[in-house]
Formats: structure tokens, C-alpha cells, sequence
């Protein structure tokens, strides 16, 4: 079980909502520090890109809030006062340790948006996961990706389609799992959560928030139809059987 720890309590203006920042340790023993804010069964775990921290999501944050999901916003190890633990590099322990603390507090589906290099720890994460402990992972600019055929859940890809990293997005993209997965493209070339700074915010903010409460997904699979026999073919099978009678 993780051990919890409640600090300060801070206030989001914007939604009246108090926010408990938290404290929770990883397997390899980092403290990680997070903000929790309980609402329905759905949990969703916020993953910051490396220049970024787990202030930075702004308005994605509150929507998410407002649609009544328990957001979990988390400090990677390093970051805040998040310590490094035994395996300063691993931070998909982190997530994974998120996951935990969020099937702690009775949450029935759990979700991962992760940017950058946040979106690489998530992918990670994925692949130690149980499975069913990650319903579905929002994948931000996620250029670099281990294991990208064993991702679990169903997967938002999104990136920006003039980006540095787009090529290596889209092979990662291409040789995931169809559990099912999409790929969003939006114009310009901004990276992962800068993103959020462009006119493309309320595109992006649709898409996250349409993936997330979509109640259910369908695999697109190849359905073989069988061959129409040519009338030609047709023909000659008459001729036969009227030969043999």
C-alpha cells in the first residue's frame, strides 16, 4: 500500500475547489508530490513535460475538474519537491505509483495525459502495467517510446504536424497496438504542451476531453469478403454439370 501523506491545502480559484497536495512513494522509494482533486470514479493523472511541472496545465486541468473527473497532477521525481528515489531515471515508477494511489481511492477507470517527456513515462508505465490498471493514455509530441508495440489501453496520439520530433511520432504511432489507437495532427510546429499556448488551444482541449469521456471504442478490423465468383467462371461450372448429366 502507498503511504500518503496530506499537506497545504490550495485553493482553485477558478472552480472553488480545494486541491490536497499529496506526497506518495514510489517501489524504488522516491517521494513523489503531487495535487489530488477527488471528484467522480474517473482518474486522471496529469504527466508535465520536462520543462514544465505539475502547475502547468492551466485550463485542461480545470475542465477536467469541471466534467467531474479526479485529476491527480504529479511532480516527476526531481521536480518540486519530488525526491529521486534508488532509480533517479525511472520515472514511470512514478506513474505507476500514481496509478496505485488512484485505485486506492476507489477510482473505477484510470487515465494517463502525458506530454513530452512525460508522455514517454506514461508509454513505459504502460508497458509495466497490470492489465486494465490504464484504461486509456493521451499521448502529447510523444517522440520517444521504448516499446511502442506493447502499449496497452486505448491511445490518443496528438502532435503538432510541422513539429522537429513528427517523424519519429508518427513511426511510434504506426507501430503501436490497434487497441483501437488515433492520431491527431494540428497545424503548426509547437511541442507537446506548448500546444496549450496557440490557437489551437480549444481544438486540443476538445479532443482530450472527447477521448476521456467516450464510453466505449471500436476496433477497426479487416473483414475479408468472400470472392464473387465472374460470371465467366459461372458459365463454365453450368457447362460442366450439364456435361456430367
Amino acid at each position: 500500500m502507498i503511504r500518503i501523506f496530506l499537506f497545504v491545502m490550495v485553493m482553485f480559484s477558478s472552480v472553488n475547489l480545494l486541491a490536497k497536495e499529496v506526497i506518495f512513494t514510489t517501489v524504488d522509494n522516491a517521494s513523489i508530490q503531487a495535487d489530488l482533486v477527488l471528484r467522480g470514479s474517473e482518474g486522471v493523472i496529469l504527466a508535465h513535460g520536462a520543462a514544465f511541472d505539475k502547475d502547468s496545465w492551466g485550463n485542461i486541468q480545470t475542465r477536467l475538474i469541471d466534467k467531474d473527473f479526479t485529476v491527480l497532477a504529479l511532480n516527476f521525481r526531481g521536480y518540486g519537491q519530488s525526491t529521486l528515489g534508488d532509480k533517479p531515471g525511472a520515472l514511470y515508477e512514478d506513474i505507476l505509483a500514481a496509478v496505485q494511489l488512484l485505485k486506492e481511492q476507489g477510482m473505477t477507470r484510470i487515465s494517463i495525459l502525458g506530454a513530452s517527456m512525460g508522455a514517454t513515462a506514461a508509454a513505459e508505465a504502460s508497458v509495466e502495467s497490470e492489465d486494465k490498471d490504464i484504461n486509456r493514455m493521451i499521448l502529447l509530441s510523444p517522440a520517444f517510446i521504448a516499446e511502442p508495440e506493447k502499449l496497452k489501453g486505448y491511445l490518443l496520439f496528438i502532435a503538432s504536424e510541422e513539429e522537429a520530433s513528427i517523424s519519429a511520432i508518427k513511426a511510434n504511432f504506426d507501430k503501436a497496438p490497434n487497441n483501437p489507437k488515433v492520431l491527431e495532427l494540428l497545424s503548426g510546429k509547437e511541442h507537446a504542451q506548448y500546444i496549450f499556448t496557440t490557437k489551437q488551444e480549444s481544438i486540443i482541449n476538445h479532443l482530450i476531453l472527447t477521448f476521456f469521456r467516450k464510453d466505449s471504442f471500436i476496433k477497426k478490423e479487416v473483414v475479408e469478403t468472400p470472392e464473387v465468383p465472374k460470371q465467366e467462371d459461372t458459365l463454365k461450372k453450368s457447362v460442366v454439370e450439364q456435361q456430367d448429366e
